[in-house]
């Protein structure tokens, strides 16, 4: 197979940093500020001799407003460091003529590909002398090392910086679980609330719903469950590796929930598990057969009109439930299902070296090395960190009861202001934040982040939320889930659950991408035809055709190569948790 440059791993693991409360995807991030406002150890309590304005490239669209910044995080950066940012918003095709053009600002956002780009055309700084002058990114060699073994970089150099390490990393609860499969409470409830040993239960509990309930208010029909096509095979899959304590991790790489390894398509693999939920749904009635044709906003259009029974994803569930808030209902709606040792994605952990897209680079053309590293190195202690993630301490955060907690204006502001990051700069330059929001602040004893302590939840609760929460003895969603943990009916997160694994396994060629482009194609064609079978012993007929067609386009090979760049990876992990710097 010929070499290609490394690619982007498209892991919904990677992907879930869209809806994870700590990601930095959107321009979001996660952490906090020390309660005594000073600096921790390595960051600036005061500014560098005179002022510098930088330049910095976001890797998409910048949420606020591009340009100079003047808010009051900010300014309280340039407070610190004496660094005005000046913010330039961007996108795949900005950054490419820019690489090409060796028009570059001082400061880069970069996601892998485009970094292994301008690594390559020499485009990015070395850091190491800097480094010596960055006390608190230098703690975290290991990651810096990772990315350097993913780009295969072997001259000796470190050029790029990741973002939201959380040493030391832990699971931690969110407000809710955020994938999986969710389910009308209102429903449920009407149903006493029936016990449930696995997801297939769910399957004539739904058929009894919509028997009761076929249309909606408006008379439009109702579907137990749906899916879309836009997403290749999206749906069949990941509800399950998230629900029932499978994991994934780089292109098709996953474990069972004993946390062996499987091929995302082998036939004991959880496409293969949401294949038969689907064909079970199917004979069962309950299934909208546009599932095999429409595309993800027609999927949308029904969750959001209250025509399905099901949905699959936490964000999701503020649309779904708009439905039944704005006609006054808002005891009805969607909450994670509780079925027998489920996961349900209720907690989340973040990466002990940090995200795996993007990082940070100061460029060749950067007209101060030195401000630069102390502008970011200021942003990867404790205090500049949580800068970036709840504001000032005294406006948008303070102590209450010896912890640091935000303002309740603060909390009422980012309810209804849905210009609040843009007006504050909090949450707004999440992918210049160096620690994650799960990180403990030693001098607090809590997370970086504010907006996950118990006040924050219980400020989110609903009338839907609260009735399903106390109902399983918790005061919100993940509280709940908590105590079906303690009580051994639901699940934490599965050890085999390793974010930081997609960073130091192999990605494979250009060979190996065409064969699963061709694997994925056999399988968007033919798996409908599975769903439709009309018995147990049909459906068996067909995903043993189906299984033959992706092993004759060279499923083995691709397995193969997975099963070894994951038996590689774990191996560096293991290695690196031992002593991470």
């Amino acid at each position: 197979m010929k070499k290609t440059k490394a690619s982007r791993p498209m892991s919904v693991a990677a992907a879930l940093c869209l809806t994870a409360a700590l990601t930095a995807c959107s321009g979001g991030n996660s952490n906090s500020a020390s309660p005594s406002g000073s600096a921790a150890p390595g960051g600036s309590s005061s500014p560098a001799a005179g002022a510098v304005k930088l330049s910095i490239s976001w890797d998409q669209q910048f949420n606020g407003t591009p340009g100079v910044q003047n808010n009051p995080v900010a300014n309280e950066i340039k407070a610190k460091t004496g660094v005005t940012m000046d913010i330039i918003s961007s996108d795949p095709d900005k950054i490419k003529v820019m690489l090409a053009g060796g028009d570059l600002p001082d400061i880069m956002i970069l996601p892998p590909d485009q970094a292994k780009v301008a690594l390559d055309g020499k485009l990015v700084m070395p850091l190491d002398e800097l480094l010596a002058k960055a006390p608190n990114i230098s703690k975290f060699q290991t990651a810096l090392d990772v990315i350097n073994a993913r780009l295969n970089n072997t001259d000796g150099h470190h050029y790029f910086l990741p973002i939201n390490i959380a040493p030391n990393a832990k699971p931690f609860s969110n407000y809710a679980p955020w994938i999986g499969w969710y389910t009308r409470w209102d429903y449920y409830k009407e149903q006493g609330y029936p016990e449930l040993k696995s997801y297939d239960d769910m399957i004539p509990m739904l058929a009894d719903e919509l028997k009761k309930h076929p249309t909606t208010d408006e008379g439009k029909k109702v579907y137990g469950l749906s899916g879309w096509t836009d997403w290749g095979l999206w749906s069949y899959y990941v509800p399950f590796v998230y629900a029932e304590g499978w994991t994934e991790s780089t292109k098709n790489t996953t474990t069972k929930p004993d946390g062996s390894y499987v091929y995302r398509y082998a036939a004991d693999g959880p496409f293969w598990r949401g294949v038969e939920f689907y064909n079970k749904a199917f004979r069962a009635g309950i299934l909208d057969k546009e599932a095999f044709t429409q595309k993800y906003s027609d999927y949308q259009g029904k969750v959001k009109s209250g025509q399905l029974l099901t949905i699959h994803m936490g964000w999701e569930l503020d649309g779904a439930n708009a439905y039944f808030k704005a006609k006054g209902q808002d005891d009805k709606g969607f909450v994670a299902q509780v079925v027998d040792g489920a996961t349900s994605q209720a907690y989340s952990l973040q990466s002990i070296v940090g995200l795996n897209d993007p990082w940070i680079v100061i460029s060749k053309n950067c007209k101060d090395p030195e401000r630069a590293i102390a502008f970011l190195d200021y942003l990867y202690s404790y205090e500049g960190s949580g800068l970036l993630s709840n504001g000032l301490k005294g406006t948008q955060w303070d102590i209450e009861n010896g912890k640091p907690e935000f303002t309740d204006a603060t909390i009422k502001a980012r309810t209804e202001d849905k210009d609040f990051g843009v007006k504050t700069g909090v949450g707004l330059y999440g992918k210049l934040q160096g620690l994650g929001g799960s990180t403990v602040d030693p001098s607090t004893g809590a997370y970086l982040d504010y907006g996950l302590t118990e006040k924050y939840f219980k400020t989110k609760l609903n009338p839907l939320d609260k009735d399903y929460s106390e109902h399983y003895g918790g005061t919100y969603p993940g509280d709940a889930w908590n105590k079906l943990v303690e009580q051994g009916k639901a699940k934490s997160l599965s050890p085999a659950f390793i974010p930081a694994l997609p960073a130091l396994q192999s990605q494979g060629d250009d060979d190996l991408a065409k064969i699963e482009a061709n694997i994925e194609q056999i399988l968007i064609k033919e798996t409908p035809k599975a769903v439709m079978a009309k018995d147990d012993a049909a459906f068996q007929k067909e995903k043993e055709r189906i299984l033959g067609l992706v092993n004759k386009a060279g499923m083995p090979q691709a397995d193969a190569f997975w099963k070894k760049s994951f038996e590689d990876g774990m191996a560096k992990y293991k290695e690196l948790v031992g002593d991470v710097k």
